[in-house]
């Protein structure tokens, strides 16, 4: 899929530290001052999904692969940037080519990286932009990210209530989640517990970023060897999925065994579930749902 994300808000908000954060890796340039990302950055941020790790200690297959969504780091946004204020035209072109927008508001403070407008005030920031993309004509779906410091993190209910937005609100520390980028996925969730903290706001914001486009998942199981989860468009057949998996699949389509994730974890293996009845056979136009596991019946 080559659906993709695009991160925008006002520079030095945090914009490139939360791409540096999602992608676990140090890429799109970082400094203490404005439109230090001209071009923008792109990256591919694996999907948590709780279900494709029930499968491999299920099927114990030789390599399990996960969705992915694209994300774009697109440099910082200012007032009059639709009428071309820095670089303003050039980076609404490349807000134009994403599907989707994250947008970060900052609120924590740091008296060595300057607000542009000398104030925190997320709400205003977020008029700001919101009205340039407006009088830009650009129309997308929109997920705010409110960039906070670690000690806000343990009431972000309130803190993100107090913002007084409308729309999904997510509140994360993105210097926090990007300091902890070289820990492994364990010692994570082990800081952020001490730390007062559930669920990695990261892990929210890839979740929620994957519905905003409006992605659903299914999984093919490849003789036992390779799981793997595939974004699709909410409303696709299952001739479409197979197009996704292989070109080969959708030229010979022939049918499409399909059970339900939690029907395959009741029986413990795809043979028990066809034993159980809990498989079927679909033509190309079935619809596919989240969570389908999917063998392809094909032609060569």
């Amino acid at each position: 899929m080559s659906l993709s994300v695009g991160i925008v808000g006002l520079p030095n908000s945090g914009k490139s530290t939360l791409f540096n954060a999602l992608l676990s890796r140090q890429i799109a340039q970082v400094a203490e001052y404005p439109f230090t990302t001209i071009e923008p950055n792109t990256g591919v941020v694996e999907v948590p999904d709780e279900r494709l790790d029930k499968l491999v200690q299920l099927i114990k297959p030789e390599k399990s692969v996960p969705a992915a969504i694209k994300f774009v780091d697109i440099a910082g946004l200012v007032k009059g940037a639709h009428q071309g204020e820095g670089l303003g035209n050039k980076f609404l072109s490349h807000i134009r080519e994403v599907d989707a927008i994250v947008h970060v508001l900052r609120q924590f403070e740091n008296p060595n990286v300057a607000h542009v407008h000398d104030k925190i005030d997320p709400k205003e920031d977020a008029e700001i932009v919101n009205l340039e993309l407006e009088l830009a004509e650009i129309k997308k779906p929109m997920i705010y990210v409110l960039n906070v410091d670690e000690g806000q993190l343990q009431n972000v209910k309130q803190t993100t209530k107090n913002i007084g937005l409308e729309g999904e609100i997510i509140a994360i520390g993105a210097k926090l989640e990007a300091d902890l980028a070289d820990l492994s996925v364990e010692e994570r969730k082990e800081y952020l517990k001490e730390a007062g903290v559930g669920e990695s706001g990261l892990d929210k914001l890839i979740k929620a970023a994957y519905k905003l486009i409006d992605l659903i998942t299914f999984f093919t199981i490849k003789g036992g060897k390779q799981v793997q989860a595939w974004p699709i468009k909410q409303g696709s057949t299952a001739f479409d999925a197979a197009g996704i998996v292989h070109t080969d699949f959708a030229q010979g389509f022939i049918k499409a065994e399909v059970t339900a994730f939690n029907d395959l974890e009741k029986a413990e293996s795809w043979r028990k579930a066809q034993e159980m009845g809990k498989t079927r056979l679909e033509g190309r136009d079935y619809v596919v749902r989240d969570g389908d596991v999917v063998e392809f019946k094909f032609s060569v």
